[in-house]
């Protein structure tokens, strides 16, 4: 099993390649020996992510570590791994099931592997603002989205947000045309992928950590992300021009392993479930304060122009996108579809 591990790290095969050639109960069988043989003081956590320290993520992921070893001495550690420094988001996920790391909020694309259901957070203009998003994982269908994969040995813990998406090119882009030719990096997310080929966008999947180089070199000429982590890779000095068609939400759901979760004593689980209900919060608070603040600094900077569209000019958008919505219907659920709609 270890051998298959290091194999994935390595040959970096993707989340999906890699499970054809592991079982689930094996994966979880992985992790569950070495909580049986783990002394019971102190419980290390380490928190895998791939942005930067001053990103609404990189910020909650301290905020976490100062609380629990703040309210928890002796009890419990937590070490955190920035930047893609240990894994990326995509090896993350495996790496929960190998107990390699205890803790990881990688967004939404990244689990396709092993949930349909996710990939509703990519579906454009689904949502018509934040505070829809926001009661439809509130709501119950987004906690039940939390538990989805326990029978793939995972467990969703919160949702962080990071803010809507925002289209960069390195040339001024208003209406969905102006697309036509570019070369995108894209998360791996089929919804993503088809929601750019169907702008004639030729798009590559990378990891977030790649990017800058990549738009620096020219492979790239166009990207989407979130303000804060645009600014925190300096982005817009490459790809100076932004449309908000206010299509996606870029966010996060902090996972664990159920064998890692369900073996903690119950008062230490206890703890840590009020310890993250408290850094969610925060941390999506900072997200609005960030989306703010990033997006100025960027246009701070002089080397960025911004594109708002009108609310004509925004159905255009809607309308270019709207059957990709359609085209992922069925794997997503229509119902839950609805049910997001509904908010």
């Amino acid at each position: 099993m270890k051998r298959l591990w290091r194999d994935f790290v390595s040959r970096g095969l993707s989340t999906g390649r890699w499970l054809k050639t592991c079982r689930w109960g094996l994966c979880l069988a992985a992790v569950a020996l070495p909580l049986q043989q783990a002394s019971a003081e102190p419980i290390v956590i380490r928190f895998s992510h791939v942005v930067g320290p001053n990103t609404p993520k990189g910020i909650g992921a301290q905020r976490f570590k100062a609380l629990v070893e703040q309210k928890l001495p002796g009890k419990v550690r937590v070490e955190i791994y920035g930047g893609g420094s240990r894994f990326n988001d995509e090896q993350a996920i495996l790496a929960l099931l190998f107990g390699e790391i205890e803790l990881a909020a990688p967004s939404f694309s990244k689990f396709r592997a092993v949930s349909n259901e996710l990939m509703i957070f990519d579906v454009p203009f689904l949502f018509k603002d934040r505070d829809a998003l926001k009661r439809f994982q509130a709501g119950r269908s987004g906690q039940r989205l939390l538990d989805s994969m326990l029978d793939r040995g995972l467990k969703g813990l919160a949702y962080w947000d990071n803010g809507p998406r925002v289209i960069a090119t390195k040339r001024p882009v208003k209406a969905p045309g102006d697309l036509r030719g570019l070369t995108f990096r894209i998360e791996p997310s089929a919804v993503i992928e088809r929601q750019y080929r169907s702008l004639r966008v030729v798009p590559i999947t990378m990891p977030f950590s790649r990017v800058r180089d990549a738009a620096r070199s020219g492979l790239i000429s166009g990207q989407e992300n979130a303000w804060s982590n645009i600014l925190s890779k300096g982005l817009h000095e490459f790809h100076p021009h932004f449309a908000e068609v206010g299509h996606t939400f870029l966010g996060y759901m902090l996972v664990t392993s159920t064998a890692f979760w369900d073996g903690l004593p119950s008062d230490v689980r206890g703890e840590l479930e009020k310890i993250l209900g408290q850094v969610t919060e925060e941390v999506n608070k900072l997200a609005l304060e960030k989306h703010t603040q990033s997006r100025s600094k960027v246009l701070e900077s002089g080397k960025a122009q911004v594109f708002t569209p009108t609310d004509a000019q925004r159905a255009a958008w809607e309308e270019a996108l709207a059957p990709v919505r359609e085209a992922f219907a069925d794997r997503i659920g229509r119902q839950l579809l609805n049910d997001a709609v509904g908010n």
